[in-house]
């Protein structure tokens, strides 16, 4: 049997099956079809059963922080957003025995794998709909989380991620290691240097300011967001954190298309201040963490094993090169 690793994604969403299969065991559910969705990351599979209902299952990648004690908390916010508010969430669907994750195996798949299940969240990407109306109304979806971070807080025993340094994430910081030194020429290397200090003289600002950090979902971004009969619903809280509302809007206005990139910034910005505060306390604070999410993804990608970014590192630290420069720019900050 070919290593896990070797495998093509559709490969190894050959392997999940079956695991995913063992994981659906422990539902109560009479299932009559399972077809992966995407193996882009995690295995995402439609679930159909015998009464006609549809459910998500989500066979988590073991990697970038996702252990127990964080896809714990993911679940518990999304079942206390389905229970305290009106918004269209998944909704984590218990196990027999009660419990909201659940762990499974199958031969060929190195390790167990965490999985959960989901209640199906119908429409299509945002992305296909990036409207100034749906953008305002994304806004007014961000306010929403938002205001209920502010009384929700996790188990108090789960252990979780903190936006409180400019790279959050538990892989380690490559960036400017020996084997990426050519990605990374000198004036390129100073650029990215002055980028992740501004990003750490904002996070000082808000560890002074004392506003309290909340649970933050940290990737809204237009392919995390369904869109159906006018109605916007947010998927995909696996990267959620403790942090602040102005690195949450970072990470969605990252995403934004450049083309009209103003415009819907501000009809982003029109919809969540008719909900609540605009959180930005000084000119620049949300692009300092837009250039954060920039290198951040650099970061990733270079750690990442996948053959796909590996091709693609290259043009894409340039790419974040541009926008690095032209963010500090805006805001008269020199990058070498």
């Amino acid at each position: 049997m070919k290593p896990y690793s070797s495998l093509t994604e559709k490969g190894q969403a050959r392997r999940l099956r079956p695991l995913a299969l063992n994981a659906l065991k422990r539902y109560d559910l009479d299932v009559t079809h399972l077809r992966l969705v995407t193996n882009d990351m995690n295995g995402i599979f439609r679930v159909d059963t015998t009464d006609g209902q549809k459910f998500i299952l989500r066979v988590t990648l073991p990697e970038g922080g996702h252990d127990l004690d964080h896809v714990a908390a993911e679940m518990d916010w999304l079942a206390a957003l389905a229970r305290d508010t009106s918004l269209s969430v998944p909704r984590p669907l218990p196990a027999r025995d009660g419990k909201l994750v659940v762990t499974a195996a199958a031969p060929g798949v190195p390790e167990p794998r965490l999985c959960e299940v989901f209640s199906w969240v119908p429409g299509k990407d945002l992305a296909d709909e990036m409207t100034v109306s749906n953008i305002a109304k994304l806004g007014k979806l961000m306010a929403q989380l938002h205001l209920h971070a502010c009384t929700y807080q996790p188990p108090a025993q789960l252990s979780l991620l903190r936006f409180d340094r400019p790279f959050p994430f538990p892989e380690p910081v490559v960036l400017f290691d020996e084997s990426f030194v050519g990605m990374f020429p000198p004036e390129r290397r100073a650029i990215y240097e002055k980028a992740i200090a501004w990003a750490q003289q904002s996070i000082d600002r808000l560890q002074a300011s004392g506003e309290a950090m909340r649970i933050l979902h940290n990737d809204l971004h237009q392919w995390n967001v369904r869109s159906f009969r006018g109605m916007l619903s947010p998927i995909d809280f696996e990267d959620l954190m403790f942090g602040w509302p102005v690195q949450d809007i970072a990470t969605t206005l990252y995403y934004f298309p450049a083309e009209n990139f103003a415009a819907l910034r501000e009809a982003f910005q029109d919809g969540y201040t008719r909900h609540a505060p605009w959180p930005e306390r000084h000119p620049g604070e949300i692009d300092s963490f837009i250039a954060a999410r920039g290198f951040g993804l650099v970061n990733f990608v270079l750690n990442d094993p996948n053959p796909n970014w590996k091709d693609q590192a290259a043009q894409f630290v340039e790419r974040v090169e541009t926008r690095l420069r032209k963010l500090m720019e805006a805001h008269k900050i020199s990058g070498g």
